[in-house]
């Protein structure tokens, strides 16, 4: 059993098929997935983010707009919001700068299949959520507390 350490600074066994899901998320095939993943040795990585890194090189030999587009998504726990307006997601400056965009910005939003494009917005939210209409929301088909693939339109 392999432990990693994530951002939040919990930590959590590695799971080559959920990694082989984030890759397909991105854009990747299974194919491309599955042989990505099975080049990871998790006993030479300490952290998910040194994971994001290498599968990012891994990427970047086959297909630039794939990689970046893993490297840009962010999980995040999505939070209703009375003060978000429909068809707005507020996010922390830091998570903006992580996911390369800027107020204004459109933010795509997936979960469970389900995708909602939405417009950015900064404010005053912690780092690892995103607050959001409730309407917008329902719209993923999630509840208070979900996380959210998270990333900028290109």
């Amino acid at each position: 059993m392999t432990l990693l350490n994530k951002r939040t600074g919990t930590q959590e066994e590695f799971n080559k098929a959920k990694l082989e899901e984030s890759i397909t998320r991105a854009g990747a095939t299974e194919e491309a997935a599955r042989e990505i993943a099975s080049r990871i040795d998790p006993t030479t990585v300490n952290t998910t983010e040194e994971i994001r890194t290498r599968v990012v090189e891994e990427l970047r030999k086959t297909d630039a707009a794939i990689a970046e587009r893993y490297e840009r998504t962010r999980n995040l726990a999505a939070r209703k919001a009375v003060e978000a307006a429909m068809g707005t997601v507020r996010l922390h400056v830091e998570t903006m700068k992580a996911l390369g965009a800027s107020p204004g910005d459109s933010i795509i939003l997936e979960h469970r299949g389900n995708t909602h494009t939405l417009r950015a917005e900064t404010a005053s939210v912690e780092r690892r959520e995103i607050h959001l209409h409730e309407t917008d929301l329902e719209k993923l088909g999630a509840t208070e507390g979900t996380r959210l693939a998270t990333r900028r339109s290109t």
